[in-house]
């Protein structure tokens, strides 16, 4: 179990976070998500050991962080926002000096997540693209097989299809019992593999609750070019300008718009996500 309670971190007379609360069970992945600058990389400092609370607890196993790191941080595997590992190693060098932090590193898994990952052993970390460095931290955070997986924003840099073998690894670490927390800024990302969710705005947590009830918040928003509009599109929220209509429509909604947008005569449609700020102002409204 991973445990937050009334946490706060002031940098100076600065805030960092601000009565911070969250439980996460096991086999259980927990999204936190917010904004840049939010404080979803300060509490997960607390929790790794790399910062002290000004109040409140960061549990570990019932272990109390950073006080107690030691007697758990071989059962944490930790993905950093910005990975900057030893430059002028080369990722096999790297990996080596990973496994001397544990007692049992299982070859054949580390070898597998080698493959699904596409990894470049000969390489020097500093000549790596960011996608590149990305997989290895992966790679060093899964490979020990741990209890705990804490990730702040894990799939930046890794393109989509790296990115779903990586929701792939990490869904079955879940099955196999494991405790996550999964730090995002992206609303369909967190959809797409938390189970509940805590939502973070300028160091204070402002809803919580399972992704069910988040796909009442989240939204899509559906530009239609040169369409011909037709009265079963209009019940939907829309704007218009020039040949293009764009559609807000919410995530438990979307099949039902789909289905009904085929039905009528179109040129082209494109998908976006709306910004996390735009759902926080619709969220305090």
């Amino acid at each position: 179990m991973i445990k937050v309670k009334n946490l706060k971190k002031y940098y100076g007379k600065n805030r960092g976070i601000e009565n911070v609360n969250f439980e996460i069970k096991e086999g259980e992945i927990l999204g936190l998500i917010g904004p840049n600058g939010a404080g979803k990389t300060t509490t997960i400092r607390i929790l790794t050991g790399f910062l002290k609370p000004n109040d409140g607890n960061a549990l570990i196993s019932n272990f109390k962080m950073p006080f107690e790191i030691d007697k758990i941080k071989e059962k944490i595997g930790y993905i950093p926002g910005e990975v900057n590992f030893y430059g002028d190693m080369k990722v096999k060098e790297f990996l080596e000096f990973n496994r001397s932090f544990y007692k049992n590193i299982d070859k054949k898994y580390e070898k597998e997540l080698i493959e699904i990952l596409g990894i470049e052993l000969n390489k020097k970390f500093k000549a790596l693209s960011l996608g590149n460095k990305k997989k290895v931290a992966i790679l060093q955070a899964l490979v020990h097989k741990p209890k705990y997986l804490i990730l702040d924003e894990p799939t930046n840099g890794l393109d989509p299809l790296v990115q779903q073998t990586f929701y792939d690894l990490i869904k079955k670490h879940k099955e196999n019992g494991s405790v996550i927390l999964f730090s995002s800024h992206v609303l369909s990302e967190v959809e797409k593999i938390c189970d509940s969710f805590a939502m973070i705005k300028e160091g204070v947590i402002v809803k919580t609750g399972t992704i069910e009830s988040l796909k009442d918040l989240s939204k899509k928003l559906i530009y239609v070019y040169n369409l011909k509009f037709t009265d079963s599109l209009e019940k939907y929220t829309y704007t218009k300008k020039d040949n293009v209509y764009v559609f807000e429509i919410k995530s438990n909604r979307l099949k039902n718009f789909l289905s009904d947008l085929i039905t009528t005569d179109f040129y082209d449609i494109e998908i976006k996500n709306p910004a996390l700020e735009d759902i926080f102002l619709e969220l305090y409204k």
